[in-house]
């Protein structure tokens, strides 16, 4: 059977097995019930010859002596009398004593004689007829022998072998329109409930993926497939709802330093001014585009992250010496808020180390700034079998537990970071995250008992 076309429909598939499949099993059972018949026949006819052909031996052992052979014709021909498809002939030599039916006739004599006691198939013009040969000899008074031809026609059963033959083919092909109908019916009824769906589906639109399909009212064969895709549909959901949320912050965070450029550049327009005042504005617009210009330059390598376009620079990597290193480079700027830096512990990590400087930088420099005045900051280093971690420390206020994950959202930042003058754009924890994924590890936020601690779990390390 010949594949459907993928483009084929599911009702037309299903319609078109259903058919074949009936197709083929009323063509086995028409074919089986037609041998069944044709055996049935066939043994009918053979017990009528085998009967006929016993009447006639017993009628010949009756005759005592050939030459009385003349007085018996008579009784012999009566046998077929009201049997009009049986024909007994009689010849002796090329005599016949009691001629056949025609057509066995001419054929017997313009064939070879069929071996004797065999039953022969005897056809002409659409008639035929099954002939058996028996031979008869008397010995005495002097030797001789007599054959003796028994026909009966078959035609009949022929005929009703052909009407039998044509009612099934035509079985086959009503019950197979019938069937494909019914099954077409049934199949409507059966994918009705997908229609559904999928009319429920082309009313979603972008403001309404948050609505699920209905997965009751789908048949049970498909309701994984309509689970699937509501959870489909929810992470697109959620997918959408994080663009709009990071298009509404981009916005909100671009505004500023674009109010600031154009408030100052129409300050300093507004009047003549010396070079050291147009001097002075023009540092102030600078260090507004340096601060969009780190912006940018963040989202250019979360977007590259999220999209695996970033390759790592693997190499053993002394955490340890990085931290001590990072460590050295914030005291300047701890000092001045009256802060220290400690690290305790050491690991290695196999990691890229610029990402991991990154990371570790952006951690330290939010302990910097969001730390209180004289805080103490703690970088902790620890190293196991299931592999290495980097913990950054410092003391600040509880964040709910439902609020911690927050932090890590794009544009993020906790709401006492919002009223500080800081230069912060709510991205470096977000970075943070997408270099620990690259690594194959995991990030994690804590806030207890007055302290707020980020760890980064790195896989471990094969010397």
């Amino acid at each position: 059977m010949m594949a459907l076309p993928g483009r084929a429909s599911l009702a037309l598939r299903l319609v078109s097995l259903f058919s074949a499949g009936s197709a083929i099993i009323m063509a086995l059972v028409g074919y089986t019930l037609y041998h069944a018949l044709g055996m049935q026949l066939d043994e009918r006819d053979t017990a009528e010859i085998n009967g006929k052909t016993e009447v006639v031996q017993h009628q010949l052992a009756a005759i005592p002596r050939a030459d009385a052979l003349a007085e018996h014709v008579g009784k012999l021909r009566e046998i077929t009398v009201g049997h009009p498809h049986l024909s007994i002939g009689l010849r002796s030599g090329s005599i016949w004593l009691l001629p056949p039916q025609p057509l066995v006739r001419r054929a017997i004599q313009g064939a070879a004689l069929p071996p004797e006691g065999r039953i022969v198939t005897l056809e002409e013009s659409g008639t035929r007829w099954w002939v058996r040969r028996i031979t008869h000899h008397w010995a005495t008074p002097q030797p001789a022998s007599l054959d003796a031809y028994v026909a009966v026609e078959v035609t009949e059963s022929q005929r009703i072998l052909h009407s039998h033959r044509l009612v099934a083919l035509l079985v086959v092909v009503l019950g197979t329109l019938f069937s494909g109908l019914l099954a077409y019916f049934v199949a409507r009824r059966g994918l009705a409930p997908l229609h559904q769906l999928a009319a429920q589906a082309e009313l979603l639109t972008a403001e309404q993926l948050g609505a699920p399909l209905d997965v009751e009212r789908a048949p049970g064969e498909v309701r994984g497939v309509v689970e699937s895709l509501n959870r489909m549909l929810a992470r697109l959901h959620e997918s959408f709802r994080s663009l709009e949320q990071f298009s509404a912050d981009i916005a909100h965070e671009l505004r500023t330093p674009l109010n600031n450029l154009m408030l100052q550049t129409q300050v300093t327009l507004s009047r003549p001014r010396d070079a050291d005042s147009y001097h002075e504005a023009l540092l102030s617009n600078l260090e507004e585009l340096e601060r969009m210009q780190r912006m940018v330059l963040d989202m250019l390598f979360l977007a590259r992250a999220d999209r695996g376009m970033l390759t790592l620079q693997r190499q053993a990597l002394d955490l340890r010496a990085e931290a001590d290193s990072l460590a050295e480079f914030f005291e300047l700027a701890a000092s001045e808020r009256h802060q220290t830096i400690t690290v305790t512990g050491a690991a290695t990590v196999w990691g890229d180390r610029l990402m991991v400087r990154r990371a570790l930088t952006n951690l330290l420099s939010n302990a910097v700034r969001y730390a209180p005045l004289e805080a103490a900051i703690s970088i902790t280093l620890e190293a196991s079998a299931s592999g290495a971690s980097v913990t950054v420390s410092n003391p600040g206020p509880p964040i709910p537990p439902n609020e911690l994950q927050h932090l890590v959202t794009r544009f993020a930042r906790g709401d006492d970071a919002r009223s500080r003058d800081t230069d912060g754009v709510g991205l470096g924890l977000a970075i943070v995250d997408s270099i620990i994924r690259l690594h194959q590890g995991e990030m994690t936020i804590s806030s207890a008992s007055g302290h707020i601690g980020v760890c980064l779990r790195f896989p471990a390390y094969a010397a």
